[in-house]
């Protein structure tokens, strides 16, 4: 139903939005208008369709890595693509498995996770040949699709049933166990990991763990005692660059000590960001970032320095989800028909209207020239838009996954 919805609004508002093309067929940017100077370089058509963000990984060499799960496939069959850093297929597979989650890449490795059943897998990111793969429900009986991060030459992972959990440190050289520890969460929503430290967003608690090479510690766990259930299920934290955590639910933003656990800052929203349901990126200087029809910037002590007001129109940008952060300070945003960027002042720097096709694009990442990555999962093509030259920052918790390899780890 949800889908149908989705192309009822394309079907609407596609004459409107590509009426406003100019006559060479090039894209308008507001403002300006028509000068192409973030025209589309190239597309790649993958068979991932469907409704959920997919954010690609890339790798040093400008390697782009993306999977999801054909649509349609009852059931099953998952695709992980690599295209070259000019859009040129490098090899794709296929597995039969459903429920795919963010791809990492790390040390020439691809990792992913399928839920269903749940199996761990490690692809050779040269060829996509398995390396090695670990089925957890056959051997654990586990039913939760895994939560994964990269650091320290491990891969961290947690998976589980009912109210079991299980965190893992694995060898990404063969998955053979490091250590294994039970940390007992109903649900598990996300985890990143800096230094030896690994933050866990349970659905109850956010916990810190200590890797101590051979086991795992638990150090502290928070609660919001005002809260009985989560208002938002982000999939993330944030973590900034003096150690603390950044984690949203409901109207709070609360950014929390990772030495001691306590609140540093409880970041009140106002009634106005009752249907956002925006993650937050945090930059280098620990200001954080959130959407809410237009996007507002707070400083990490909790005082709203900017909301952008941006109208243009019908292509106006609602950012449902935090931006993705380049080393130039300016924000930028993918969604319905439209690619933005936002000065570091919050006013509008430039919007593309995508071009005809392209439809619903997805949280952009930005490549080692600059250039803008998205997927349109509704109609299963990954884009590259000429970006501003910038790359991505290397400060604060600049895109959703962290990392250009989305390695949920600092």
């Amino acid at each position: 139903m949800k889908k149908a919805f989705y192309s009822i609004i394309i079907l609407a508002f596609a004459a409107v939005i590509f009426s406003g093309c100019g006559k060479d067929g090039s894209n308008p940017i507001i403002p300006g208008g028509g000068d192409d100077s973030h025209k589309e370089l190239w597309h790649y058509d993958a068979p991932i369709k469907g409704l959920a963000d997919i954010i690609p990984a890339i790798d040093e060499n400008g390697n782009i890595y993306l999977g999801g799960q054909e649509e349609g496939a009852a059931g099953g069959s998952s695709h992980i693509v690599s295209v070259d850093k000019d859009g040129n297929e490098r090899w794709s597979v296929t597995f039969e498995e459903a429920s795919v989650s963010p791809l990492t890449y790390a040390d020439g490795k691809i990792f992913f996770g399928l839920g269903d059943p749940v199996k761990i897998y490690a692809l050779d990111a040269s060829n996509g040949s398995v390396l090695w793969s670990k089925d957890l429900t056959e051997q654990y009986d586990f039913t939760w699709a895994p939560v994964m991060a990269y650091a320290n030459h491990k891969l961290y992972l947690i998976s589980g049933q009912f109210t079991d959990a299980f965190m893992f440190a694995l060898n990404p050289s063969d998955g053979s166990e490091l250590w294994i520890r039970r940390t007992y969460y109903d649900v598990v929503i996300g985890m990143v990991v800096t230094g030896e430290h690994i933050f866990v967003d349970g659905f109850s608690a956010i916990t810190r763990y200590d890797d101590k090479g051979s086991s795992c510690d638990s150090t502290w766990s928070w609660k919001n005692s005002n809260k009985s259930s989560r208002d938002v299920l982000t999939g993330n934290l944030a973590l900034s660059d003096d150690g603390n955590v950044y984690y949203r639910d409901g109207n709070d933003i609360f950014i929390i000590s990772g030495t001691s656990g306590e609140v540093v800052t409880d970041i009140l929203l106002d009634n106005t960001f009752d249907n956002s349901s925006s993650s937050v990126t945090v930059d280098g200087d620990g200001n954080c970032y959130i959407g809410n029809g237009n996007l507002t910037k707070f400083s990490k002590n909790g005082d709203k320095v900017w909301q952008s007001d941006i109208s243009s129109g019908i292509i106006s940008p609602n950012y449902a989800q935090a931006p993705t952060i380049g080393e130039n300070g300016k924000f930028y945003n993918g969604e319905l028909f439209s690619l933005s960027c936002v000065k570091a002042d919050g006013t509008l720097d430039w919007m593309l209207g995508a071009q005809e096709g392209v439809g619903n694009l997805h949280p952009v990442t930005i490549d080692h020239d600059g250039n803008l990555i998205s997927y349109a999962t509704e109609k299963g093509t990954l884009y590259c838009f000429k970006g501003d030259g910038s790359k991505l920052a290397t400060s604060g918790w600049p895109k959703r996954y962290g990392t250009l390899g989305n390695t949920n780890s600092k």
